[in-house]
């Protein structure tokens, strides 16, 4: 008995890289040649994916489509230095830039048929849907490969943003949601595209729209404030219905508000973002080794203490963004305390092996492993902690255990996954960056590059910070 079958042995770097490699082979057969460059379908031909909805199936989006898709490449290319995965990051800007859009299409977009399982029109403007989302790819192109014409895209974006804004006395908004999915996307963007490009109207419209939005805080019961961003109602939630979370919820709308104290040094901002992380921890549950945040709150019925996401849209992937980004600007050892409690939530709910009511077979970027691996790094990265290294590593492994590769096709990895909680049988390979197996892959990067010591292009959430 001297032969020792590849699934009692350890994972290496290489096992990652390859994974990755092998995701980039699949997406290859998922091609779609353009005029101008390349597009890719959403999953194959003959699976049961989503048909019409607001994140998911735009072509050039960054959720689902090829902008995220591109971001993958690119960050393939920096961990290989293979000419060919930036060439396919290029086909993918080069298509992006060839599809004309103006100020006009966002009053367009909200009022045409916002259909699918999340029919909220602030979304189908926003950053997972839009033209921003897209500019976000481009400037992370643009940062590598210092081409014009990718400066240019972005810039354009953000002139056709302010635009189509609509300017009040109380600031500056495009849409009735103000989560970061939405309006509150827009102002992180506009920061960024002032701290790479310069000129002070961009920062200036930030600060309006971080206005707008400011205005509509509301005390906690245990502390703090909180925002209701949008009306949930709207994908079938109790009306008053709130998200504490990253993408829909408070916890996203505070840490822009501290992206926007960062570049502007207007105390205001710093204070609303303390705010919100002082409503998320009236409402955490746990002891002092680890909490959790629930899913949702509510001004009557209060807090879900036994619903909780564990990925990044609503889970602690998300909300530890908050307190690392506030910790950095203050120093104050409570929020990376916090921060630290919160990631061993993750832990402690029996991520990655067990699937529980907020953490299901999601393969993505958003709400599943991949997300949770992607945290784990960059916990890693920032406290030296040799656990969050251990729990890395650990969902490393899961998440290629639930990756799937055929004997007929042994260079060629994709994932599996159900995106939605609540329609459990839409079990499809979807090929996306925040849906799925490109954000997977990526994910795998992320920890390959740590071991290698390889710098890569940033997902937007983890741009923003110090270190």
């Amino acid at each position: 008995m001297t032969y020792i079958p590849k699934i009692f042995k350890s994972l290496t770097d290489e096992d990652y890289l390859n994974s990755a490699i092998e995701t980039a082979n699949w997406l290859k057969t998922l091609e779609i040649k353009t005029e101008h460059g390349k597009i890719w379908k959403n999953f194959p031909d003959g699976q049961n994916g989503f048909g019409k909805d607001i994140m998911l199936f735009g072509p050039t989006n960054i959720y689902s489509g090829s902008a995220g898709i591109g971001i993958f490449f690119l960050r393939l290319y920096q961990a290989t230095k293979e000419e060919q995965y930036l060439n396919e990051a290029r086909e993918a800007a080069n298509h992006i830039i060839s599809i004309e859009t103006d100020a006009g299409w966002y009053e367009q977009t909200l009022h045409s048929d916002i259909g699918g399982v999340i029919p909220v029109p602030g979304w189908a403007i926003g950053y997972s849907n839009g033209p921003m989302g897209q500019a976000l790819f481009l400037d992370d192109l643009y940062q590598v490969t210092g081409e014009e014409k990718y400066k240019n895209y972005v810039l354009k974006t953000a002139d056709d943003l302010l635009e189509a804004g609509k300017y009040t006395e109380e600031g500056l908004h495009w849409s009735n949601e103000e989560d970061i999915v939405a309006d509150g996307g827009f102002v992180f963007f506009l920061v960024q595209v002032y701290e790479h490009f310069g000129d002070s109207k961009y920062l200036d419209a930030a600060a309006k729209a971080a206005d707008y939005i400011a205005k509509d805080a509301l005390p906690a019961k245990n502390g703090g404030k909180y925002w209701k961003l949008l009306d949930l109602s709207l994908i079938g939630f109790e009306k008053e219905t709130t998200f504490p979370g990253f993408s829909h919820g408070t916890a996203g709308t505070a840490w822009m508000f501290a992206i926007v104290y960062k570049a502007t040094k207007n105390e205001k901002y710093l204070e609303l973002a303390k705010e919100g992380a002082k409503y998320l921890q009236g409402i955490a549950v746990g002891d002092e080794d680890a909490v959790l945040i629930p899913y949702q709150d509510h001004p009557v019925t209060g807090p879900t203490n036994d619903k909780f996401y564990l990925g990044t849209c609503h889970g602690p992937a998300g909300h530890t963004l908050l307190f690392r980004i506030l910790y950095e600007i203050t120093g104050e050892e409570e929020y990376k305390d916090w921060l630290i409690r919160i990631s061993r939530g993750t832990i402690r709910a029996g991520a990655p092996e067990r699937f529980s009511w907020g953490f299901w077979n999601a393969q993505c970027q958003c709400c599943g492993t991949a997300g949770i691996l992607e945290h784990f790094v960059h916990i890693y990265e920032f406290t030296g902690e040799k656990e969050f290294l251990g729990y890395a590593k650990r969902t490393a492994r899961i998440l290629i255990s639930d990756s799937s590769v055929s004997d007929e096709e042994p260079d060629q990895r994709k994932w599996y996954g159900a995106w939605t909680r609540t329609i459990p049988d839409k079990v499809v390979s979807y090929s996306g960056l925040y849906v799925g197996s490109a954000g997977c892959a990526s994910a795998l990067l992320s920890l390959y590059a740590l071991d290698k010591n390889i710098k890569l292009t940033q997902l937007f959430e983890y741009a923003h910070f110090d270190s």
